[in-house]
């Protein structure tokens, strides 16, 4: 541990916040958070735009479920392998410069395929490519971002700014998709990815806008030898609730992550077109949203592990009943309860994560967080792409909720006090 006059000095003065119930938009207070909420909106906004501009185009090119689940490997490789490297260089580095380096980057990356389309030269290769890279770049940007909020706002305000910065990510998963399908049947993919590109402009912008964010110097001192690195993954194996959380979490993501499969919902069993392809991947955002406010509303939740429970459960029967449906908006609303209640719950780890965690160590911790909470639906989208290509898309979902109960109810028998966490301290392995 650094000596006392080593430690970064709080961003914000805890003494100064009168004391009572959190308001539902209270971070919104705090000038820095509002700028990296702003930028984080709209990048993510281009980046779902983007996303379903190649999920479009793979299935239109090679009409292969196969192809489409494919995409995941390459959504997943970088991450696996760069996830612990992105996490200590948050820990070692001025976030915010890293966050600009990591704008930037999304900002060429659209760029190379707008130009790419616009030429007529795309190929399914260069989407595989393209999104390896951002995988990579997104790698260092996930960690350093999340690992600014506790020195944006007070600690008594973290769950607060958690939940509205979730709420602003399935924001963007709600309005980017839908507009992503609009422009793919108006302008065409080669334009929408370009509009993608201009997107980017103001998410770099409004970083330089940020006062700098030195790394605290015991992290800087430590280096980034493999036993720092994984400090972040220790911690978090260092109690079985926490880890229990997340492995139900990545259970769910691996088996029932249905994004890769909606063009096959979309244009095979629902026959709705783009803009309803469009709908249907925002729906999970909108009931994110529905379920976002209530948390706010509720202020810091006591009764957490029944929440993540209790989510969990009702997300395996909402996805059940997308796979079964073959009624268009019936798959919309249920869809809307996946996003919904997968979204409670992933406010309730981060919340619960970024509380308990050091902040020499955050970027590391995020790291894990950030491996499953993108690395399992990457590796998801593959596995239900293989199972969709050998039984159809909609035995493959419901297969995969099958084994979420099963793993469930393991879980329930094992881990002791997973249903009455209330938030205190979590027992140690």
């Amino acid at each position: 541990m650094a000596e006392a006059d080593d430690q970064i000095a709080p961003t914000i003065d805890e003494a100064a916040i009168p004391p009572g119930r959190i308001k539902p938009l209270a971070s919104f207070a705090f000038a820095e958070f509002r700028l990296v909420l702003f930028s984080f909106v709209v990048g993510f906004l281009g980046f779902q735009m983007r996303q379903v501009t190649n999920l479009w185009l793979i299935y239109d090119i090679t009409n292969s479920p196969l192809s489409v689940g494919l995409l995941g490997v390459f959504q997943f490789a970088p991450m696996l392998f760069l996830v612990f490297i992105g996490g200590s260089i948050a820990d070692m580095m001025d976030r915010r410069v890293l966050l600009i380096l990591t704008q930037i980057g999304n900002f060429v990356l659209a760029g190379v395929l707008a130009a790419l389309a616009l030429t007529g030269n795309i190929e399914v290769w260069h989407i595989y490519a393209t999104t390896f890279v951002t995988a990579m770049v997104n790698t260092f940007e996930g960690p350093a971002r999340m690992a600014m909020l506790p020195r944006l706002v007070p600690r008594s305000h973290l769950m607060n700014a958690i939940t509205l910065n979730q709420a602003a990510r399935h924001a963007s998963m709600l309005i980017g998709p839908a507009f992503g399908g609009l422009m793919i049947g108006i302008v065409g993919p080669a334009w929408t990815y370009a509009l993608v590109g201009v997107v980017f402009i103001p998410t770099v912008g409004a970083l330089f806008f940020l006062k700098p964010m030195p790394p605290d110097p015991a992290s800087r001192r430590r280096g980034m030898d493999m036993k720092s690195m994984l400090e972040g993954f220790r911690f978090v194996f260092s109690s079985h609730i926490i880890l229990a959380m997340m492995l139900l979490d990545v259970v769910a993501m691996l088996f029932t992550h249905h994004r890769g499969l909606v063009p096959i919902f979309a244009e095979n069993i629902l026959d709705v077109g783009e803009f309803g392809f469009g709908l249907l991947l925002s729906a999970p955002a909108a009931g994110f949203l529905l379920g976002s406010a209530a948390l706010l509303i509720a202020g810091n939740v006591r009764r957490k592990g029944v929440v993540v429970i209790g989510t969990y459960v009702a997300y395996l029967v909402a996805i059940s009943l997308f796979a079964i449906s073959r009624n268009f908006w019936l798959s919309l609303l249920a869809l809307a309860f996946v996003g919904g209640l997968d979204g409670v719950g992933a406010i309730m780890r981060s919340t619960i994560l970024q509380m308990a965690v050091p902040d020499e160590i955050r970027g590391r911790t995020t790291a894990v967080l950030q491996l499953s909470n993108r690395g399992g639906p990457s590796m998801g989208q593959v596995l239900l792409g293989a199972t969709a290509a050998a039984i159809t898309a909609p035995n493959a979902l419901v297969l995969g909720a099958g084994i979420g109960a099963v793993v469930l109810v393991i879980m329930l028998f094992t881990v002791k006090g997973l249903v009455g966490y209330q938030g205190e301290p979590a027992p140690k392995n």
